[in-house]
């Protein structure tokens, strides 16, 4: 498919009709358009994908038609958006046009649902012949598949990582030429088909009046169908043994070669949980450390204090023969009692009443001697309570110093280790993974035994009713004749079977090298491209002679993305040939053009003149829509193969005009 041109009218910003070619020169396969933010460059993108498929993707609200002349309109007009693509196919110049109706009332200007489209081709004769409408939605998609259209009309600021993207098998394989061979498979079919060539000679046997061959044959059909499914579903399951059995390779060959990094790894995790428990013990020794100061910290230091007034009290000789935490009221509350709490009784006759009121005189307020006598006793605890003060300080002090030096010590240690691992990957992870795989393997390996064992059920049972119904059916010579050519068709099917599955592979081997080589261009280090059986895309970083899958930059991404669609577009323009047995088989695919927005989008400058470089060479054609800041660093590189160049004249917010630019 290459691009001859592109017409707009009314569409977003464009008022009116206005044009853009395409150049298509071998010299000169570049188109370049060039415009600022918000003047119009993913309109004509999507100016593309509404034309295809009618489908048109905007950041603002989805009305295509031009607001201005929307503004315009009285009610009871109507006004058209229309876009139309010149192409040439396969050798055939195409004319896809689709148009949508505006019309306008007393609530505004809405839509109308219907956005038809048409397709016409150029006779060799001239004369344009327009295709039914009921193959209109076919022929796009033998053009270029829907699945794979944001591949080649390329919007590098939304697309996204392509190995996110879903299963585009089918959309691929018929890009590469490999839907010829699929066709004709599904054509031919099997006897559970009974739309298919083989299930329709087995319905055209005449079985009137023989029941069982009737059951047999239904029989036949139901397990045919039954082997179709579990067909799908063990190639699937292949499929992960194949992902598993390569993934748990590389894992076992990074393990065992850094078997030593392992160890350092391990030994390092116990230091950091040492450091970590030993961090714990430190926190909680200064802790004791502060509650402790806290609370005995004043009797301690006032201990000179303490040691000065006990001497001044033995030099001032004060008497204290007074009962401990006794007063004077207490006595006389005893005295007017008049009874002793020992009971004896007391009055102003007998000797307890005076050997009372002689206690008085050593009691305060009359005496200081208690008073002298119970801060004595105290000085006594507080020295106590001082001596294991000072020893619990001490301890502390001491266990926080040996804290610390063991933290250091370990903390040394491990950055040793760090600097001997550094640059090295976790191989924690590793191990963790390969548990992980190994599992994954065994339950996949024992669906694939279940699916095996089914269809093995499947294959007798077909072949014991396949006798049967041979035998009743091959009474007529006409139904003879009809099973021979079941037969042939059976044979070409395993034939051509035979032969998608071997070029399949061999093709997905050959997309796989040329992305890389493609890669290697246009990206400065050392990583590449990995294409799994559902075409799914990953980039492996080589790593102590392995490759691994790490996380991708924006910048990264879009190399990746640039690389696997010129590696498509490289491919698709080949002429494939698959050898089967003494035959040979042609299967020819097309070249296809890069229509990119902001192709340069999160590339550095190298990586922007690696892709200027590489993109011409793959593609027949490119045409960019490009901001003039971005193009300063391509036009250095690819401005020689530039054959048209345009640049968009933002007039207002509602306005823009395509002008064509000298080159």
């Amino acid at each position: 498919m290459l691009l001859k041109s592109l017409t707009m009218k009314n569409f977003r910003q464009y008022r009116g009709e206005q044009r853009v070619e395409f150049s298509s020169y071998k010299n000169q396969n570049v188109t370049v358009i060039l415009g600022n933010n918000t003047s119009g460059k993913t309109t004509l993108l999507q100016a593309f994908n509404w034309c295809l498929y009618g489908v048109a993707i905007f950041e603002t609200k989805a009305f295509l038609l031009n607001l201005d002349v929307s503004r315009e309109m009285n009610i009871g007009d109507r006004q058209y958006v229309e876009v139309e693509i010149n192409l040439i196919h396969d050798n055939t110049e195409y004319f896809i046009s689709r148009k949508q109706e505006y019309t306008c009332d007393s609530k505004g200007t809405k839509p109308s649902p219907l956005k038809q489209v048409n397709i016409s081709y150029k006779k060799p004769d001239g004369q344009i012949e327009p295709i039914k409408q009921m193959f209109v939605e076919k022929s796009i998609n033998e053009i270029l598949p829907k699945e794979l259209s944001n591949y080649f009309f390329f919007d590098t600021e939304r697309i996204g990582n392509i190995s996110s993207k879903a299963d585009v098998t089918e959309a691929v394989k018929g890009l590469l030429g490999l839907s010829v061979l699929d066709n004709a498979m599904k054509h031919l079919g099997n006897t559970g088909i009974k739309s298919s060539v083989i299930g329709k000679l087995n319905l055209s046997i005449n079985l009137d009046g023989n029941d069982k061959a009737l059951q047999a044959l239904k029989i036949i059909q139901s397990k045919q169908l039954n082997r179709d499914n579990i067909a799908k579903k063990l190639e699937t399951v292949k499929a992960e043994i194949t992902h598993y059995e390569n993934r748990k390779d590389q894992l076992d060959e990074i393990l065992r070669d850094n078997q030593s990094t392992s160890r350092l790894q391990s030994k390092k995790e116990r230091l950091e949980k040492d450091i970590n428990q030993e961090e714990s013990a430190l926190e909680s020794a200064y802790e004791k450390l502060l509650n402790n100061f806290n609370t005995n910290t004043t009797s301690f230091f006032a201990q000179p204090l303490m040691r000065r007034a006990e001497a001044l009290l033995k030099e001032a000789k004060v008497d204290d023969k007074g009962i401990k935490d006794m007063n004077a009221r207490s006595i006389e509350d005893i005295i007017k009692r008049g009874r002793c709490v020992c009971g004896t009784e007391i009055n102003n006759e007998n000797e307890a009443y005076r050997h009372l009121l002689k206690e008085l005189e050593f009691l305060p307020p009359q005496s200081i001697g208690t008073i002298i006598r119970n801060f004595k006793e105290k000085i006594v605890t507080y020295d106590s309570t001082n001596n294991s003060f000072y020893d619990h300080i001490q301890s502390k002090f001491e266990d926080i110093y040996r804290y610390k030096g063991r933290i250091q010590e370990w903390a040394d240690e491990r950055d040793v280790i760090s600097d001997q691992i550094k640059g090295k990957e976790n191989m924690k992870k590793f191990e963790d993974e390969i548990i992980d795989v190994k599992n994954r393997l065994k339950e996949f390996e024992a669906k694939k035994e279940k699916l095996i064992h089914e269809d093995g059920a499947c294959v007798s049972e077909i072949e014991r009713y396949q006798k049967t119904y041979d035998s009743l059916a091959s009474v007529s010579s006409k139904n003879q004749q009809t099973l021979l050519y079941i037969k042939y068709a059976e044979e070409i099917y395993t034939w051509i079977e035979r032969t998608y599955r071997e070029k399949e592979s061999a093709i997905r081997e050959k997309l796989e090298k040329s992305v890389n080589g493609i890669f290697s261009k246009m990206y400065h280090g050392r990583r590449k491209v990995t294409i799994d059986e559902k075409y799914r895309v990953s980039l492996l970083t080589a790593y102590a002679d392995e490759d691994i899958k790490t996380d991708e930059s924006k910048g990264l991404e879009t190399v990746k993305n640039f690389a696997f669609i010129a590696g498509l577009v490289d491919l698709a323009r080949e002429k494939i040939v698959s050898n089967a047995g003494d035959s040979t088989m042609a299967l020819s695919s097309e070249p296809y053009p890069l229509v990119m927005d902001a192709p340069f989008s999160n590339a550095d400058e190298k990586h922007v003149s690696n892709i200027s470089q590489v993109l011409p060479e793959v593609a027949e054609q490119i045409i960019m829509f490009v901001m003039e800041k971005d193009w300063r660093y391509a036009e250095n590189v690819m401005g020689k193969k530039v054959g048209k160049k345009y640049f968009l004249d933002k007039q207002t917010e509602t306005l823009t005009y395509l002008r064509e630019s000298e080159m």
